[in-house]
């Protein structure tokens, strides 16, 4: 059963790699199903007030998000462009506690164009959940990286972002995207557990090109 959700970017988007260094942090270009699905639980306990039944071992509600099966279509003549940016970031100072100054790396994205989010769910009950709290999402990665909801699809395009394989032909930039471990529970990806964060990592190609650069921005295009 397969459902899509568009979103205009209304503000620039940054998402750091999961494994880069908080002092230099190269950005992912789309939000990850593991942002994705964490904007989804934020607003299933803030505006739906399920923490309760997230929170089981076997909590129905949880195991509809984490199953869910996230890919991407990105428009044609879709441009993002990326601008290389340095920041003063306050880290835990080496000394005397409290939070020095430092600089760091970060990349900023303009997407010129909506982000359609496609989902495959196995039962129409998981469908209902996710539909209940998609349209409500206001942003995606770092606070202020605002996106708006345009609209729910039954007729979904065919997904262009594709998982790398080596025996395919695939051009485009290749990323490692975060998403649910399929065996995690609540606590795996709670801020406030001490349980291990449990994620799965697949590196996907996105069908863009890079058609200019300078030492200070990047423009990719998906023709």
């Amino acid at each position: 059963m397969r459902f899509s959700v568009k979103y205009m970017p209304t503000a620039l988007f940054s998402l750091k790699d999961s494994n880069s260094t908080n002092s230099g942090a190269k950005a992912l270009f789309l939000p990850s199903p593991y942002a994705i699905k964490m904007a989804i639980l934020n607003q299933a306990i803030t505006i739906g007030g399920d923490l309760v039944q997230l929170e089981g071992k076997k909590s129905l509600y949880f195991s509809y998000i984490r199953d869910a099966q996230i890919s991407f279509f990105i428009e044609d003549n879709s441009y993002f462009s990326v601008s290389n940016s340095f920041v003063k970031i306050l880290k835990p100072a080496r000394e005397g506690g409290g939070f020095g100054q430092t600089v760091a790396f970060r990349e900023y994205l303009y997407l010129s164009k909506p982000l359609e989010i496609i989902f495959e769910t196995q039962k129409a009950e998981q469908k209902e959940y996710l539909q209940k709290y998609l349209h409500k999402i206001n942003y995606f990665g770092k606070r202020g990286c605002f996106f708006q909801f345009l609209e729910y699809s039954a007729t979904p395009n065919e997904a262009n972002v594709k998982p790398f394989a080596s025996e395919k032909n695939l051009f485009g930039i290749l990323q490692e995207y975060d998403d649910f471990d399929e065996k995690a529970l609540f606590e795996n990806v709670s801020n406030f557990s001490s349980k291990t964060t449990k994620r799965k990592k697949e590196v996907l190609v996105l069908p863009l090109k890079n058609i200019n650069s300078s030492k200070s921005f990047s423009l990719f295009k998906k023709d």
